[in-house]
């Protein structure tokens, strides 16, 4: 079993980093060839040293031109976003729109509906299944459902705009 630590370790670590280990004296050289700890110090802190010195040189700055023009397609991107936004304005209207005519039409084809529960023409299909029966309790359970309808649609509407006035910068 090796130990985990030699004497003349940090003088090995001081000469490496300092960059004298090609002018180190012969006696620690010969030391660190023998020392399993020393020989390992050497060769990563050669190898670190080396990466420090490489990494100094490679910094890359991009051109002028370049940096130009990201600028300008970053200035176009946001004027495109800001000229978007009175079009996400008018798809909202018009989804809201759109919920209020289904809601529109639904509150004309109620009666339409009730007259059809009522009709006789169901009774005979159903023979005595009580299929106007049905048909009565459903359209009740959603005539009364209707203010319900009415606030979902609403909060359908309302949470998008409401989310952006909050979330817009300006």
């Amino acid at each position: 079993m090796t130990d985990h630590f030699c004497a003349r370790e940090a003088e090995v670590v001081a000469a490496v980093l300092s960059r004298r280990w090609a002018s180190a004296d012969e006696e620690l050289r010969s030391h660190a060839a023998d020392c399993e700890i020393c020989a390992d110090v050497v060769s990563l802190a050669s190898l670190l040293s080396a990466e420090q010195e490489r990494a100094r040189y490679d910094v890359h700055v991009p051109a002028a031109g370049q940096v130009w023009w990201r600028a300008a397609v970053r200035a176009r991107l946001e004027a495109a976003q800001m000229a978007t936004r009175p079009m996400t304005w008018f798809h909202g209207i018009a989804g809201a729109c759109a919920i209020g005519l289904a809601v529109a039409v639904s509150g004309m084809a109620w009666p339409w509906l009730k007259a059809l529960a009522s009709w006789s023409a169901l009774q005979t299909l159903g023979a005595d299944s009580g299929v106007g029966d049905i048909a009565t309790l459903m359209i009740a359970a959603l005539q009364r459902s209707l203010p319900l309808a009415f606030v979902v649609a609403a909060c359908i509407v309302l949470a998008p705009v409401a989310l952006y006035f909050v979330l817009t910068d300006d």
